[in-house]
């Protein structure tokens, strides 16, 4: 009887833990070309200068793909000489280039961090969404991508999921978009979607969920 008290007060606990953190799918856009992208190699890249959430999320998301017989390859292993800059030059540019077309890379998948916002526990913040303009912009470029937000350190957060010791509550917006580089420049961004992470209880909690919510729009 004792074990059975113990048991439900331990699923009790984690239900509460649970409640305090939310992660959901809240937006996703697929062009017209994205069934073509899933057979051609593409190249997974986390936008983070912290080596350990660079190699944790493209090994999980390049995995999760291969898994479903995409062709999927993680940045840091391919291209590992390849630091993020501000600026490049011409020759930079046309050499990195250079590289996809001999690796055979014809499509890029990048995770970023789009936005983060904080506010009260009582206050619901307003939630991410795609924007048209993004998508007719359409194409991918390097300098593009250095503008995209570095993946947050979530291993670095105290997870204390108390209601009475957190008064403020931190959403962050996660950014998936993948681009197929063979097509016309106003035509390259195939996929893009949108995950909503509210106070997580762990890294590895978000890990997973964006891995699926990725993994989620190749099955379609």
């Amino acid at each position: 009887m004792k074990k059975i008290k113990h048991l439900l007060i331990v699923i009790l606990v984690g239900m509460g833990t649970w409640s305090c953190s939310t992660i959901k799918l809240i937006d996703s856009w697929k062009s017209e070309d994205f069934q073509t992208v899933k057979s051609k190699k593409i190249l997974v890249a986390a936008k983070s200068p912290n080596p350990t959430i660079q190699k944790s999320y493209e090994k999980a998301i390049a995995s999760k793909l291969r898994g479903q017989q995409i062709d999927a390859i993680e940045m840091h292993k391919v291209f590992p000489s390849i630091e993020d800059k501000k600026e490049r030059t011409a020759e930079e540019i046309e050499q990195i280039l250079r590289m996809f077309k001999e690796k055979k890379i014809e499509a890029l998948l990048i995770t970023s961090l789009k936005k983060t916002i904080e506010t009260n526990n009582s206050s619901k913040p307003e939630r991410g969404k795609i924007l048209m303009k993004d998508i007719k912009k359409g194409f991918f470029s390097i300098e593009d991508y250095d503008n995209l937000k570095d993946l947050p350190d979530l291993d670095k957060l105290d997870f204390d999921t108390s209601r009475e010791s957190k008064t403020i509550a931190t959403t962050y917006i996660l950014e998936s978009t993948t681009y197929d580089l063979a097509l016309e420049k106003n035509q390259q961004l195939v996929n893009v979607c949108l995950l909503d992470v509210i106070d997580p209880n762990t890294s590895d909690q978000v890990l997973n969920a964006f891995v699926k919510v990725i993994s989620d729009q190749f099955k379609k």
